[in-house]
């Protein structure tokens, strides 16, 4: 079973596109990072790549927008929980 801090924060996907996003902590300070993937079958095995195709771009495009305007939210919650406490 996963650990929960192996789990991405949020996810985005459409079709066989995601956006997963990752928050990390170091000290005092807090992060993200986003992974774009494309899965693809190999048989019958699942497999992710960051290698995308050109029809793939603009889907991707929207899925990295959503990545960042839900990043912006959450960092704004926390600027607001700071000042709280």
């Amino acid at each position: 079973m996963a650990k929960d801090k192996d789990k991405p924060a949020k996810q985005f996907r459409c079709g066989a596109l995601s956006a997963a996003i990752w928050k990390r902590e170091n000290g005092e300070d807090t992060f993200y990072s986003v992974t774009p993937s494309r899965a693809y079958k190999d048989g019958e095995e699942w497999k992710y790549s960051d290698s995308l195709n050109h029809d793939d771009l603009p889907v991707m495009a929207q899925l990295l927008n959503m990545s960042f305007a839900w990043i912006a939210v959450e960092r704004a919650k926390e600027i607001e929980n700071s000042r709280r406490s």
